[in-house]
């Protein structure tokens, strides 16, 4: 019998269920064994190419090992310390007691036989520090790896040992982030996993890593990954395939406002649900992303006011799901080398590169189109981007008769003849003026607002406080 409590079953559930781990919702899963000695807890679990052990503490006195199905652990986790209790019934039975707010539960589960749950991996003879860094590192890793190749293995991450870079790639996009050191010197390809990006996973200390012949191992707090090594299986030169920085010919540079804004935006263009969600990057006297959806004549278009391009005007189509993982990466420069191109972003140790689509489908504007500036797209996170404007290329509409104020001066003054850049500088510090105005007085009404609502609630209170008193007197 092996007693826990339902805050460690908790904890366990943290990282042992289905979703951390990859597991399909209703797929077959191997159980997870419990070992107790003496006042030392062991929970095993493997799963594929990846097992993971789990040690804690708990009452000293039992010497038993206890399988569970990984799924029976949501039924007893707890927030508070009351007992588990988890007994083995037959060789292929384990029963498990405990109580729920106050009343007994008992639940009797089949499992596999110890004897056929292969053990745990043996750990290695010697361990190096690693930063807490390397687990968001192979959770990027593995949101780039596929497993759609049969050529080559790029459902692996490979480990460098003479680089120190963690690299990994789907065939159209990759991901080479170094900086680190690991205990080899060879090359170690490992599998994707989910688990890499599992919140339960302890992310404020550093790591320990080692490897045997068989695994390469991580250990962080009370839990330790053995991730299986594939010794068979070729992998692609992915030095051959990021052009080299003196090939690029184009380099926009990104203000960080633009950056956060265009993030924000890129999922709300037309034609997301588009195969491949493609977006033009147009870099032609002015930086600006434009979309288009299948079934519609007008193109969206997001200039980049604050952002800046040098070089050769380029028209690059891409995948909008890139362009965003760049940003959210926190790449403030792209490289470009022509429209056809693999399209490079470089850190001080990361290297994110992509591969462009048709540069004959990337949507274009209109020759003869009306275009507007209409008020940038709201987001919770980005609120209000001034100087980034929205422009609509339209080649069929009909002028509205309701349309926003804002939306007629902008078409107005697009329609005049161009002004000179003093006049332009001058226009943009008026626009940013008015803009800052009208945000202070929403939030001196917002706060008129709140104090409105309080002070009527403040009435209604008093006025039942006094019913109340008259009440009491009458009854008195």
């Amino acid at each position: 019998m092996i007693t826990i409590t339902r805050r460690q079953a908790r904890r366990l559930r943290g990282v042992l269920r289905r979703h951390t781990l990859g597991i399909p919702h209703r797929g077959p899963v191997s159980p997870f064994v419990l070992h107790a000695r003496g006042a030392e807890l062991r929970a095993f679990h493997r799963c594929g190419a990846v097992a993971i052990e789990f040690v804690d503490s708990i009452a000293p006195g039992s010497h038993e090992s206890i399988a569970l199905p990984l799924d029976a652990l949501a039924e007893f986790e707890g927030r508070d310390d009351s007992p588990v209790t988890l007994e083995t019934l037959a060789p292929d039975r384990t029963c498990v007691r405990w109580t729920d707010r106050g009343v007994p539960q008992s639940r009797a589960y089949a499992v596999q036989s110890l004897d056929a749950i292969e053990p745990s991996p043996e750990p290695p003879t010697s361990w190096a520090t690693i930063p807490a860094e390397i687990l968001k590192t192979l959770a990027e890793a593995s949101e780039t790896a596929s497993e759609d190749s049969a050529r080559y293995a790029l459902g692996c991450i490979r480990l460098g040992g003479e680089t120190g870079a963690v690299a990994a790639t789907d065939g159209r996009q990759l991901l080479i982030h170094g900086g680190f050191r690991f205990p080899w010197t060879d090359e170690v390809l490992i599998r994707r996993s989910p688990l890499f990006a599992c919140p339960g996973l302890p992310r404020d200390q550093p790591l320990e890593i080692g490897r045997t012949s068989s695994h390469v191992v991580l250990r962080v707090g009370p839990w330790t990954l053995f991730l299986e090594i594939l010794t068979e299986g070729r992998y692609p030169d992915l030095g051959r395939v990021v052009p080299d920085p003196a090939a690029a010919a184009t380099r926009l540079t990104l203000d960080p406002e633009d950056a956060r804004f265009l993030e924000a935006a890129l999922d709300r263009l037309p034609g997301a649900a588009e195969p491949h969600a493609p977006v033009a990057l147009e870099l032609n006297g002015k930086a600006a992303v434009r979309a288009r959806g299948a079934d519609q004549a007008q193109a969206t278009e997001l200039v980049l006011a604050r952002s800046a391009y040098s070089g050769a005007p380029v028209r690059l189509n891409t995948n909008r799901k890139f362009l965003s993982r760049a940003l959210r990466l926190g790449f403030s420069e792209i490289e470009i080398v022509d429209a056809e191109s693999p399209v490079v972003c470089r850190g001080r140790d990361l290297v994110f590169c992509w591969q462009p689509l048709s540069k004959d489908e990337a949507p274009t504007p209109g020759d003869d189109a009306h275009v507007e500036s209409i008020p940038s797209i709201t987001s919770t996170s980005v609120e209000a981007d001034v100087a980034t404007t929205m422009r609509t290329t339209v080649s069929e509409q009909s002028e509205s008769t309701d349309r926003h104020e804002s939306i007629r001066v902008a078409a107005a003054s697009e329609a005049q003849e161009p002004a000179g850049l003093a006049a332009l500088i001058r226009e943009a510090e008026s626009l940013h003026q008015a803009l800052t105005e009208t945000r202070a007085r929403a939030a001196r009404l917002a706060a008129a607002l709140r104090r409105h609502r309080r002070r009527e609630r403040l009435v209604d209170a008093t006025l039942a406080s006094l019913r109340a008193l008259k009440l009491q007197d009458v009854v008195g």
